[in-house]
């Protein structure tokens, strides 16, 4: 299985706090707490484009949180303190991934000269999930489709500006 190739442990790798640290930034606070300070300190363009990221965010999210409760897909391994055990039981498809796609597209519409920036974290986050053994990486790939998708949809329903 391809995500087993990913995941790291806690003992021995060293690479389990890189997966740590990214499996964290894709945490929701994180990510609104950014864009409520775009909206305050952004200049006008700024926060039209923040405001449609956090609609993104939260279409994605709608879509994700939904398809999980209907497909119902268990996680790989239960882990404590990479979602919440009473609400977010299910692994496919990834809120975080989603979120992060949403990321990746308006980071690289709003900042378009970092937008190396924004799909590396990004994908380092995806990765983060599987490694730790959080989501298969199906779950991810879907998660970080329906976050493009959604942000590209949504850009584009708005006039292709910001």
């Amino acid at each position: 299985m391809r995500s087993a190739r990913l995941v790291v442990t806690r003992h021995g790798d060293a690479r389990y706090g890189l997966a740590w640290l990214g499996a964290h930034l894709g945490d929701g606070y994180l990510w609104f707490t950014l864009a409520a300070l775009g909206l305050w300190l952004g200049d006008d363009p700024l926060r039209r484009g923040v405001l449609l990221w956090i609609i993104s965010m939260a279409v994605g999210g709608s879509l994700t949180t939904s398809s999980k409760f209907i497909l119902r897909r268990q996680r790989p391994q239960e882990q404590h303190g990479f979602y919440s055990v009473k609400y977010d039981r299910h692994s496919f498809p990834s809120g975080h991934a989603t979120r992060m796609g949403a990321v990746a597209t308006w980071g690289a519409i709003l900042f378009p000269g970092y937008a190396w920036v924004f799909i590396g974290v990004s994908l380092w986050t995806a990765w983060s999930r599987v490694a730790l053994s959080v989501h298969y990486l199906l779950d991810v790939v879907i998660g970080l489709t329906i976050g493009v998708a959604t942000s590209l949809l949504i850009f584009a329903v708005t006039g292709g500006r910001v």
